[in-house]
């Protein structure tokens, strides 16, 4: 009886692997979908308090806020990318940054900002659309989170 002395693995020892390698998979993705959509929320929030900071200073130089992102030197569709750069199109944007049409009791001595998830951070349930006003009031809508959780 001579016996060949076989090296490798048997068909159970890499179904057994596969099977592991399938549970963390299983486990770690969810985790880092969070994780990303998480992360894009901090690009929402800074380009709101830049268009924000931009506000007022046309405020200072014009005695009134404006409508039109142009008029604070952004494109007229401002789009936001995962990277924090400024996107024409909602192309790979992740959010679309807007200024709201003020109230006429209000007229142009106000203004709400709005960032809206695009594309792939609309999974974001926890946290919809940011917004900031000229107060700085910070709020959230279409969000299962308070606005204290989400800013």
């Amino acid at each position: 009886m001579n016996r060949k002395n076989n090296s490798g693995f048997t068909m159970i020892e890499l179904l057994i692997v596969v099977a592991i390698m399938a549970v963390i998979v299983a486990l770690a993705l969810p985790n880092y979908r969070e994780y990303v959509i998480k992360s894009n929320r901090s690009v929402a929030k800074g380009a709101l308090l830049e268009v924000a900071s931009r506000e007022e200073q046309y405020f200072l130089n014009n005695r009134s806020y404006t409508n039109s992102l142009v008029d604070l030197g952004l494109p007229a569709n401002y789009y936001m990318g995962s990277d924090g750069q400024t996107l024409t199109t909602s192309s790979g944007s992740i959010y679309q940054i807007t200024i709201d049409e003020p109230d006429s009791n209000t007229g142009e001595t106000a203004y709400t900002l709005s960032a809206t998830p695009q594309n792939s951070q609309t999974e974001d349930g926890r946290c919809g659309i940011f917004s900031i006003d000229e107060q700085g009031l910070k709020t959230v809508t279409d969000a299962s989170e308070s606005a204290s959780y989400c800013w």
